[in-house]
C-alpha cells in the first residue's frame, strides 16, 4: 500500500485507486452472499407457488435469484439493497441489513485504507448500495438501464447528495466486488483525471437515476476499465465520473458500494444514519454492534414515513 500522502495524492490526481487483496472471500464476503440467499429463501416462501417451494429451495444462489426475479415482486432490488427507498417509505419498507454486512462496513482493513484518505475521524455514510446483476440477457427490459440490476449510467457520487453535501462533504467511495469483475461481466469504467473538473451538471435519468448531462460526450474519452478480483476494493473520488458496462457474460456480477465521510463534514443525506466508525476519541463511537446499527435505520425509517422523500438528489 502507498504511504498516506502518496495514497491520497494518487486518488486526487486520478480519481480512483484499486487496492489489491484487502478482503478474504470466505471470511468477509461469503457470509453476505449467504444472507442474500436467506432473503431469497424468504421470498420464495412468500411469493412462489406452494407446490414448487421445496424444489426451489434446493437451487443454488444464481438459479434462485433468476427465479425470484421472474415473480414480479414489487421493487425486488430493495430487498437486497442496504438503504431505505428514496421515496414513499412505509412501515413495511424492507432493506438489506445483515450482521455480515455490518461486519463488512466496519471492517478494520477497509477502515485502514479509508484512513489514508480521510484521516482518523471517519463516519459511515448512509449513501450505500448492494447490487446483484445477473446476465443482461436474463433481465426484464425495464431493468436493463436500472443501476441496481442493470447498467449504471455515467455519474459522480457527489451528485446524489443535497446541495449542502455536494459542497462540503469530504467523502470517498469504497466499491467491493463479490465476484471477479471484467469487461465482459460489466465492470465499472471511469475517465482518468476528470474528477479535477469538480462537480458537473447532472439530470434525472431513467427511473430518477442521476446521470451526467450530455453524458454521450464522455464517449470520446479513453476509458479506464476498473477490473478487479475478489478481495480487491476500488476507491473512488467523490467527483470521479464512472458508469458500468452491461453484463454480457453468463455469470452474475455482485458488488457493494459503501461511502465514508470525514467527521465534521455533512453526509448529504441528513435524514439517514451517519455515525462514527473510527475515531481517536473512543467516546465518539456510539454504534458498537449490529443491533444498534439496525435500530438507527429503523428510527430513520419511522421519521421518513410522513415524507414524500427519504432523501432527494439536488
Amino acid at each position: 500500500m502507498k504511504s498516506n500522502s502518496k495514497f491520497k495524492k494518487f486518488l486526487k490526481e486520478n480519481g480512483f485507486i484499486i487496492v489489491k487483496n484487502v478482503l478474504n472471500f470466505q471470511k468477509d464476503l461469503k457470509p453476505v452472499l449467504n444472507d442474500m440467499e436467506f432473503v431469497m429463501d424468504c421470498l420464495i416462501q412468500k411469493f412462489a407457488p406452494k407446490k414448487y417451494r421445496n424444489k426451489l429451495l434446493t437451487y443454488d444462489f444464481n438459479k434462485k435469484y433468476t427465479y425470484v426475479s421472474k415473480l414480479n415482486i414489487y421493487d425486488l432490488d430493495q430487498y437486497f439493497n442496504t438503504r431505505l427507498p428514496r421515496d414513499h417509505v412505509k412501515k413495511d419498507s424492507d432493506y438489506f441489513a445483515s450482521h455480515s454486512l455490518w461486519n463488512l462496513i466496519t471492517h478494520k482493513k477497509i477502515l485502514d485504507v479509508v484512513e489514508n484518505i480521510l484521516g482518523s475521524e471517519i463516519l459511515c455514510s448512509p449513501v450505500q448500495n448492494t447490487r446483484i446483476k445477473q446476465p443482461e440477457k436474463k433481465l426484464p427490459k425495464g431493468s436493463i438501464y436500472d443501476g441496481l440490476s442493470g447498467r449504471t449510467p455515467w455519474h459522480q457520487d457527489a451528485a446524489v447528495l443535497t446541495t449542502h453535501g455536494q459542497k462540503f462533504c469530504d467523502m470517498v467511495t469504497v466499491w467491493i466486488p463479490f465476484t471477479k469483475t471484467t469487461k465482459k461481466n460489466g465492470c465499472m469504467i471511469t475517465v482518468k483525471q476528470i474528477n479535477k473538473m469538480g462537480l458537473l451538471n447532472h439530470i434525472s435519468g431513467y427511473r430518477g437515476q442521476v446521470v451526467v448531462k450530455n453524458s454521450k460526450l464522455l464517449d470520446k474519452f479513453k476509458p479506464i476499465y476498473l477490473e478487479a478480483n475478489v478481495g480487491d476494493i476500488i476507491l473512488l473520488h467523490k467527483h470521479s465520473i464512472h458508469c458500468s458496462l452491461p453484463n454480457r457474460s453468463n455469470n452474475f456480477r455482485i458488488s457493494a458500494d459503501f461511502r465514508y465521510n470525514r467527521a465534521g463534514t455533512p453526509s448529504g443525506r441528513e435524514a439517514l444514519p451517519n455515525f462514527y466508525v473510527r475515531s481517536k476519541n473512543k467516546k465518539n463511537i456510539t454504534v458498537h454492534n449490529y443491533k444498534q446499527w439496525v435500530a438507527l435505520w429503523e428510527k430513520a425509517k419511522n421519521k421518513c414515513i410522513p415524507r414524500k422523500y427519504a432523501f432527494k438528489y439536488s
